[in-house]
């Protein structure tokens, strides 16, 4: 038996590249996995790891926390160890190779607790100190900084909602130059890209690496400042005021990105933060000295008044999609046949998609027990529509989801594709029949601040969803039906309705939703067409760049 222990969870494709190398599927454990194990518990399981473990690294970006694998597999009851680089190209690493790993990573411990000390300094200075004036400009170049350290396959709405923010601006007659870890996907190529390379080796804990690479990145920001900008725009990130510092020295004004609190996120959401004073330090200070402040929902924008923010430095607008990515058009039947068969879907099959990274908000795993109940009281149902349930992606809640459909009678109705990189999603949603949005209130009761990507990237694909009647989301698709009580008769002409609306977590209300969809092609059709519709008219990217626009015009008059 093989262990692959990975720093995140692998795509499909690679997975099957991977075990067709190897001769088996060994056993996968992330970091991720690992991280939310106490000591105790992480050591018993790697002593249990077997003969031979694998350490595959599918994203070059990855590497950089290769050495954090090769201390796990040294410390575990492996008599083999291998690391299989970016194009499976498979090395031995000898225990003596892992000893030095453990070296690097003390050294760079000893960076961490440097960077923290200077970190807790320069935040106290920041937070003390007034915003700077910018000097009106008219330049047409800017700068969007990405300070998160991503790591892996990129998949998810963020990468969506970098490459349409950074697209339209590009449309609109700016040079844009790009600055982050690693190149964004679904770019134009007239963008430019400036790669900040991460630390060598990461030290412990993790999170104590952001503050190293933000003082890295700070430095390259100014160097790119050079340059003449109307403005640096940052994507807010934990731990990450590299825009702040580098607006200051170069005198470029600053425009920050915020999709919410991330040490709100990590409390509820995920796993406490070590640093999470740090963390709240560092937002508070992007907050502070940011010109103007983007938000995607009037709940954040509420928030953002609430600590302290004048309203004229904040607009406003929500997600969005780009339609010539997201066009059902794009995809003849070959290509959604071809990919059906791939993932064992039956050609004539109802498919009802989900897509999402897993997280604790995302609700996959209401959506699992829906499926539990359709199969268990509707099955004459599931089977004279020939339905089946895909789910796409990974992530935290995967697992509560395959403990529910990972078993008779319903593994039959089930598929998974696992990860697959964000380019690839849209022919997932062109091959499906219904989507469905199943986001969950907060844990702490305070309102749904979300304005999730893939609810428009739905939209724009032209197929009927059921989705969870929560907040902006409700509001995006009103009017909707109601799950609990669908329609008897066929839609109107000009049926204004965009999809079906359930309580959120209420499992009755999303299975009769889905049910209702499964039986009702007309409403289906219906459905479908007035989302692309709405989404063309109010959605894309072009609609919440311009409203940035507007309110740069608004703080920073362009000089005359």
């Amino acid at each position: 038996m093989i262990a692959a222990l990975t720093v995140s969870p692998l795509s499909n494709r690679y997975r099957a590249e991977l075990e067709a190398l190897l001769g088996e599927a060994p056993r996968y454990l992330s970091l991720p996995d690992l991280r939310r194990t106490g000591p105790a518990t992480l050591l018993r399981t790697l002593r249990t790891l077997g003969p031979h473990v694998v350490l595959p690294v599918e994203d070059e970006s990855a590497l950089v926390l290769l050495p954090v694998l090769e201390i796990l597999a040294m410390v575990s009851n492996a008599r083999t160890i291998e690391v299989i680089e970016p194009g499976l190209v498979r090395r031995a690493v000898t225990r003596r190779q892992a000893g030095r790993a453990l070296f690097a990573l003390g050294w760079a411990t000893l960076l961490c607790r440097l960077a923290i000390r200077r970190t807790r300094a320069e935040l106290a200075r920041l937070l003390a100190e007034p915003r700077a004036t910018s000097r009106p400009n008219g330049h047409r170049r800017i700068v969007f900084a990405n300070g998160n350290l991503w790591f892996g396959v990129k998949t998810g709405g963020s990468i969506g909602h970098i490459a349409g923010v950074v697209n339209s601006l590009a449309r609109k007659g700016f040079h844009v130059d790009y600055a982050g870890l690693t190149p964004p996907l679904l770019v134009a190529p007239e963008v430019g890209v400036t790669p900040i390379a991460a630390p060598t080796a990461f030290g412990l804990p993790t999170e104590a690496n952001y503050y190293r690479f933000n003082a890295a990145m700070a430095d390259r920001l100014v160097e790119l400042l050079a340059t003449p900008t109307r403005f640096l725009y940052q994507r807010m990130s934990i731990g990450n005021y590299a825009g702040v510092i580098a607006s200051r020295r170069s005198g470029v004004p600053l425009v920050l990105e915020y999709n919410g609190s991330e040490v709100w996120a990590a409390e509820h959401w995920g796993s406490s933060l070590r640093y999470a004073e740090l963390a709240r330090a560092a937002e508070d200070v992007c907050i502070r000295h940011a010109s103007l402040i983007v938000t995607i929902s009037e709940v954040l924008r509420d928030e953002l008044l609430a600590r302290g923010v004048e309203a004229e430095r904040v607009v406003w607008y929500p997600n969005c999609v780009d339609p010539a990515v997201f066009d059902p058009f794009r995809y003849d039947d070959a290509e959604r046949a071809a990919l059906r068969a791939e993932l064992e879907l039956p050609a004539d099959a109802l498919v009802t998609t989900f897509v999402g990274t897993f997280g604790a908000w995302h609700g996959a795993e209401v959506l699992a027990q829906a499926i539990v109940q359709l199969v268990d009281h509707s099955h004459p149902l599931l089977e004279a529509q020939r339905a089946r349930f895909l789910f796409v992606g990974d992530g935290l809640r995967m697992p509560a989801v395959r403990t529910l459909l990972d078993r008779e009678p319903y593994r039959s109705f089930v598929a998974f594709a696992g990860l697959v990189p964000q380019n690839e999603a849209p022919l997932h949603l062109a091959a499906s029949d219904i989507l469905v949005s199943p986001h969950v209130p907060n844990p702490d009761g305070s309102p749904f601040f979300g304005s999730p990507t893939k609810l428009f990237e739905y939209m724009a694909m032209g197929k009927p969803i059921v989705a969870s009647a929560l907040d902006q989301i409700a509001a995006v698709l009103a009017p909707g039906l109601d799950a609990a009580m669908p329609p008897d008769e066929s839609p109107e002409t000009d049926d204004p309705h965009c999809a079906v609306l359930c309580r959120p977590g209420a499992v009755a209300e999303l299975s009769a939703g889905i049910a209702f969809l499964l039986e009702r092609a007309d409403w289906r059709e219906t459905l479908g067409r007035n989302a692309r519709a709405r989404t063309l008219d109010r959605y894309i990217w072009d609609r919440h760049v311009e409203t940035i626009l507007a309110g740069v015009d608004r703080v920073l008059p362009p000089a005359s």
